[in-house]
């Protein structure tokens, strides 16, 4: 996934649900589990066993892990947009660009990144200075 201006990517190992539309390939739209293996506020790149068609509107949730023990996951769902899929390790590897959050969904996954990868996030800014 390309680096955007002020939309760096992290390698996350967060859980994601999606909804494939198949039908043109004459399958049934199931949801599938998968990884969210790279992820920034533009878009993420899943890995599971499931090929995404190309250039698809795709629903998604987002489990992103709480950093404090005995607190819940926060679920963020979104749509987003498929731009490639390739093959990886006996996976699939997709990736999405981020179309529409739900609710305050954008906001919490800004959150969450910033809280778990600050350090990353700063040397970025230091370097730019």
């Amino acid at each position: 996934m390309e680096e955007k201006q002020g939309s760096p990517s992290y390698p996350t190992n967060w859980g994601i649900r999606f909804l494939c539309d198949c039908k043109m390939q004459n399958k049934e739209i199931n949801i599938h589990k998968g990884v969210a293996h790279e992820i920034s506020t533009r878009g993420v790149r899943i890995l599971s066993d499931h090929p995404v068609c190309q250039q698809k509107k795709i629903a998604m949730q987002l489990m992103i892990p709480s950093l404090l023990n005995g607190v819940p996951q926060k679920i963020v769902k979104v749509i987003g947009h498929s731009i490639a899929t390739i093959m990886r390790d006996g996976q699939f590897l997709t990736e999405i660009e981020f179309r529409h959050f739900e609710k305050d969904g954008l906001k919490v996954l800004e959150k969450n990144l910033r809280q778990r990868f600050d350090q990353h996030f700063l040397a970025q800014v230091v370097q730019r200075a």
